[in-house]
């Protein structure tokens, strides 16, 4: 072989060598990208995201069979940081959801989560709470999620809500205060809701001491429920509510009446002259089977807590049906019991929805 086509030979070969060894790391680099991107974030290996760590961030990592339970789970974990689990969604009041329509008192913003979770969660459990991150396991068939909450952004939120929330009770206090006749069902359901607003900033403070302990102690005398309801009591017993019920010979009905009352703080009166009136006027109709063994009561009540200043009916309740039982004395009483059932229910009930029905 001449000098030249062994020196051809060995130059192709010299050319051939890093061709092939360039090929094969780009296919091992390519293969370990394609690993890479399955490999599980620190935070579901270590339980701690180099991303979000404590001293910034609180955390909550769920895992489950699909990604809206993970979701679920990792907000649970998060918020069992404030000693509390998430509660199912819930309807506010009435006068809630006017007052924060109308921004006298503060809504939560939890826009940045999936819409399925916010139709099962109480929006107040996951405000400031974010899920930045998912990862899908082939090899556990799992998924797993990050919930986390800034302290900064969650410290400005609540700082900013229970701000908010204080200055409008406040003025429903002062609102009492400074009312000519204070003794009234009005001033009563002010107080009532001020005790609400309340009730929802105890819940805020004490997750933003946890958040941010420096922070929490600037708002250490803000009103409390405790102070409210107090002060909605105190007020109660010197709004008197007149009990006037006809064909009521043992007081049953009354009585019943009273009790509802009494469970508010209210005291209740015989007399007339009191500016909110309970007002009850019953029927009872004895009758028989055909063959006269079963006597039968049928009963109709009419009743209203009315206010005589205005003459407005606060509170309706109408109450029919029939008793039966071997005499007519036990019938009627059978009857009367049923309106005094649906007194401490659905007068109840009532009384308590006019409260959460009222708006300034």
């Amino acid at each position: 072989m001449s000098k030249i086509n062994l020196f051809r030979k060995i130059s192709s070969g010299l050319k051939i060598v890093p061709l092939l060894l360039l090929l094969a790391a780009c296919g091992s680099t390519g293969n370990a990208a394609k690993k890479n991107s399955k490999k599980a974030p620190d935070w579901v290996l270590s339980g701690t995201s180099s991303a979000y760590p404590k001293s910034a961030y609180l955390t909550g990592i769920g895992e489950s069979k699909d990604k809206k339970s993970a979701e679920l789970d990792a907000i649970e974990e998060l918020v069992s940081v404030f000693g509390q689990k998430v509660t199912s969604a819930s309807l506010a009041s009435r006068r809630m959801v006017q007052a924060q329509s109308k921004g006298v008192v503060a809504s939560s913003d939890v826009a940045s989560l999936d819409q399925g979770i916010l139709r099962e969660v109480n929006q107040n459990d996951i405000i400031a709470i974010e899920i930045p991150e998912f990862f899908e396991s082939q090899k556990d068939g799992k998924w797993y999620a990050l919930a986390v909450m800034s302290r900064e952004k969650g410290t400005q939120i609540y700082s900013n809500m229970i701000q908010k929330n204080e200055t409008e009770i406040q003025k429903l206090l002062n609102q009492v205060k400074s009312d000519k006749d204070p003794y009234t069902l009005q001033n009563f359901a002010r107080l009532d809701f001020a005790e609400e607003v309340a009730g929802l900033n105890e819940g805020y403070l004490k997750r933003l001491t946890i958040i941010n302990p420096s922070a929490g102690e600037k708002f250490a005398s803000i009103s409390t429920p405790v102070q409210i309801h107090k002060t909605k009591y105190e007020l109660a017993v010197k709004i008197p509510v007149c009990v006037s019920v006809d064909s009521d010979s043992d007081g049953r009905i009354a009585k019943a009446f009273q009790e509802v009352m009494s469970s508010f703080g209210f005291n209740t009166t015989l007399g007339s002259n009191e500016r909110y009136k309970i007002s009850c006027q019953n029927h009872f109709t004895p009758g028989e089977s055909g063959d006269g063994k079963t006597k039968f009561c049928e009963y109709a009540a009419e009743c209203a807590l009315i206010d005589t200043f205005s003459g407005e009916t606060l509170v309706p309740l109408s109450v029919t049906g029939r008793e039966g039982s071997q005499t007519a004395q036990n019938a009627e009483i059978r009857a009367k019991q049923k309106i005094s059932s649906k007194i401490k229910g659905d007068f109840a009930n009532g009384f308590q929805k006019y409260l959460g029905d009222f708006t300034d």
